[in-house]
């Protein structure tokens, strides 16, 4: 993963390199040794050498020490039936880490940092002996100068993690700390949330380097903290406004002797410089002095080319030697969000502008790609290619996992695919303590540095439904008591940062958000996560739901037999240990049970499954392969129906479904339209077909709908065909303006059938289909009409 990141330093070092300034970067990530040992009880050990017994094994970093354990044979594969309940008591485990290395040259005036790209969690770290430093947070890098600390020839470096799980004990949490006790150990410190067990993954309290490890060596002269600001767009007119806030770093005798030169190129042509003389160390510049011309906006998947230019700032001496350089990729647009609540008299809403034009969102959640999240970067690119082919236009990144490496958004820059970032919250009332406080800063202040340049990123959350934990834990009469706009985190410390140091992005609380005024029960939220009981998918709550923005919506789905093969024992792949819905104790752990079956709420989730097969289809099937096409095929049509509702009040009544979810980060059973094999489900393909740019579709209001997102009419025809008897039920000629949705038509039918619609649209083939009736369906008359459909 190391090798993926392309953190700020990195930027400036390999700047620096085309500026013949003399650095270099050392990876240190491959083979590593690994100590470990039961944590004493009186208290963690903190200090080297050891003085305790361990045991050794060989470790690779980026990893987990978990994982190493099973490359040594000393764990099963996790992955496996109730394997994962064998990690339980190395969580109570300290793990040494140590390589040796030789020092890199280091130029005069220049500095070495050894920097960690991820810890997890609370370590002690170590430079041929001295302790150097600490790490408490998981989530961001840590950054240490040891210039004047390495020894010429071999060096070694040991980093030495003690327990989450025995320090715990230690700390003291609010009352209303996570629903989900299994999490509950890990919220006084910043640890991925979903670790400690949730309902999309297992219980897996793992340690170690799970990110890259590199020394970088840096000149005297850089450029870093730099920020873009893109104002003032005019489409029509192809211009706006760039600015930059830079902070450079440089010997004081370099002051009045250099200038620094913003630039702005595009296909290897520098199309627009500003230079200024280097007087201080933090400087603004617009560039250009004036509204850029003839400016190649970058657009979201579907608008138009997500153009990105070389936005360069270099520190020139006055002989024209260049000292320091920074290029980022910058893309000239604005993203911003409408937001307002609903009132009884006033229509509220939640709706994305890109460069002045509303923008409706399909999009999807994402979550983190592994509960082991060493291995995270093997499934990056996997997943990130499902998202293209679904032609998501926007991802969110759920706020209980981790934030995503650089190479994923370099990926979302380039393809047009907006980013909604979580802070890494949710589902609890976290500590509102200073230290706490201080921790949170510090986070969010490295994460708001790295990314506010970033093209793809839309909007800052700041968590994922932190403001409805007080109703989970103290019932919803007494849970008014507590207004989470008293959060410290959420409305002072994360807000206060980006107020500060990011001036061109929206923040949202809380997603869903509660308001002053819906807390005090005068409105009503224009975003929200739609649950519900989750039965039927054609149910009021779903159909007639008044939220403006669907951040979250998903419908439980079977994986494949393949994938049950590979996470299942042979003994446990058929799921009913008797009558239908008494699920063996593996199923019951994929739920996901955190500590083992019986043992954690979860064991309710499959039984959703059983549930939805038997609303749509009057009873649940024994046969296995049976039960697998039939939930998958409720799921289908359940996501299908979701994001259909939506599309087709495009910027009526709905603005947006984000859906859950593309992918699972563990062999599980779940909403997922993939599993974690990559295994996709039927919902995958029924997803794919109704979120293409163009779309026909059938309601059951009878009305025949098509949605333009092309920034430009379109004209088309359409044809419905009854597939049971083969007769066309409509066809015409239609319309649609730019960017909106149109009702073309309507269509009568009785009974339960299936109707395939295709169109094409200026050129664009498509096709789609629709469920006529109400379940119960008959599943061999309704089978044979769908083949096809879901591919």
């Amino acid at each position: 993963m190391g090798g993926m990141r392309k953190t700020l330093a990195a930027l400036v070092f390999s700047a620096a390199i085309s500026c013949a300034v003399e650095g270099g970067s050392l990876s240190l990530d491959g083979d590593w040794r690994l100590d470990y040992f039961p944590q004493p009880d009186r208290a963690a050990v903190r200090t080297l050498p050891l003085k305790v017994d361990f045991k050794t094994v060989k470790a690779t970093v980026p990893g987990n020490c978990e994982l190493d354990l099973v490359n040594a044979g000393v764990l099963p594969p996790p992955e496996v039936g109730l394997n994962v309940l064998k990690l339980r008591p190395y969580e109570g485990y300290q793990w040494l880490y140590t390589k040796t290395f030789a020092a890199p040259k280091c130029p005069d005036g220049g500095r070495v940092q050894l920097v960690f790209e991820g810890i997890d969690t609370l370590a002690d770290v170590f430079l041929n002996g001295e302790k150097i430093g600490e790490a408490e947070n998981m989530l961001i890098p840590h950054r240490f100068d040891v210039t004047d600390k390495l020894k010429a020839g071999e060096n070694k470096v040991q980093v030495l993690i003690r327990s989450l799980m025995c320090e715990a004990q230690h700390r003291t949490i609010g009352i209303l700390g996570y629903c989900m006790d299994g999490g509950a150990d890990g919220e006084p410190f910043r640890k991925a949330g979903h670790m400690g067990g949730w309902d999309i993954f297992p219980r897996a309290f793992v340690s170690g380097l799970w990110r890259g490890v590199r020394l970088d060596v840096e000149g005297p002269c850089r450029i870093d903290q730099v920020a873009w600001l893109v104002s003032d767009v005019n489409v029509k007119a192809k211009s706006c406004r760039v600015g930059c806030r830079v902070r450079v770093q440089a010997p004081f005798a370099r002051i009045d002797n250099a200038n620094v030169v913003f630039s702005l190129s595009r296909n290897g042509k520098r199309k627009y410089v500003q230079k200024k003389r280097f007087v201080t160390y933090h400087l603004f510049s617009v560039i250009h002095g004036a509204p850029l011309k003839d400016v190649d906006f970058w657009w979201p998947k579907g608008f138009g080319e997500p153009a990105l230019y070389d936005a360069t700032v270099e520190l020139v001496a006055d002989d024209g030697t260049c000292l320091a350089s920074n290029t980022q990729k910058l893309g000239l647009r604005t993203i911003r969000l409408e937001y307002r609540d609903t009132y009884p008299d006033k229509p509220g809403q939640f709706l994305f502008h890109v460069n002045g034009q509303p923008c409706y969102i399909r999009g999807t959640n994402w979550v983190p790609l592994d509960s082991l999240h060493g291995r995270d970067a093997q499934h990056l690119l996997p997943t990130l290619e499902m998202v293209e082919d679904l032609n998501c236009n926007m991802v969110r990144v759920w706020g209980g996992g981790v934030y995503e490496p650089e190479a994923f958004w370099d990926w979302c820059d380039a393809h047009g695919v907006m980013v909604w970032q979580d802070f890494m919250t949710g589902c609890s009332v976290f500590p509102q303590d200073d230290d706490y406080a201080r921790r949170t800063r510090e986070e969010v202040l490295d994460v708001v540095l790295r990314l506010r340049n970033r093209a793809s990123l839309a909007l800052w959350s700041g968590n994922n439904e932190n403001d409805g934990a007080f109703y989970w834990k103290l019932g919803r009469e007494f849970g008014k008591r507590f207004d989470p706009n008293d959060d410290r985190n959420s409305r002072r410390t994360i807000p206060d940062v980006i107020w500060e140091h990011d001036v061109m992005h929206d923040y949202l609380p809380s997603s869903p958000y509660v308001s002053r005024d819906v807390y005090a029960g005068k409105a009503e939220k224009p975003e929200n996560h739609l649950w519900g009981a989750r039965g039927y998918y054609k149910v009021p709550f779903y159909t007639n739901s008044p939220c403006y923005f669907a951040s979250e919506m998903g419908y439980h789905g079977c994986p494949n037999r393949a994938s049950l093969e590979k996470m299942m024992t042979p003994r446990a792949v058929y799921p009913w240990k008797g009558n239908v819905g008494d699920w063996n104790d593996e199923w019951q752990l994929k739920a996901c049970d955190c500590f083992g079956p019986g043992a954690f709420f979860r064991l309710g989730r499959n039984g959703l499954m059983t549930n939805q097969v038997n609303i749509v289809f009057g009873s649940v099937p024994r046969d296995l392969d049976t039960f697998i096409a039939q939930s998958q095929t409720v799921q289908a049509e359940a996501m299908k129906t979701f994001v259909e509702l939506f599309r087709s009040d495009k910027f009526t009544k709905k603005n947006g479904l984000i859906w859950w979810n593309v992918r699972d980060g563990w062999p599980i059973i779940s909403d997922a339209v993939v599993d974690w094999y990559g295994g996709k489900k039927k919902a995958y393909y029924a997803i794919r077909q109704v979120q293409q740019n163009q779309l026909v579709m059938v309601r059951d209001d009878h009305r025949v709908m098509a949605v333009n997102d092309r920034l430009h009419p379109v004209k088309g025809h359409a044809k419905i065909v009854d597939k049971a008897t083969g007769k066309t039920v409509f066809e015409s000629d239609y319309s649609v303006p730019a960017n909106a949705a149109a009702e073309i038509g309507r269509v009568d039918w009785q009974g339960n059938g299936v109707f395939a619609i295709t169109w094409d649209t200026d050129g664009e083939k498509g096709r789609n289909h629709f469920l006529t009736g109400a379940p119960p369906y008959d599943w061999k008359q309704l089978a044979p009409l769908l083949e096809g459909e879901y591919e």
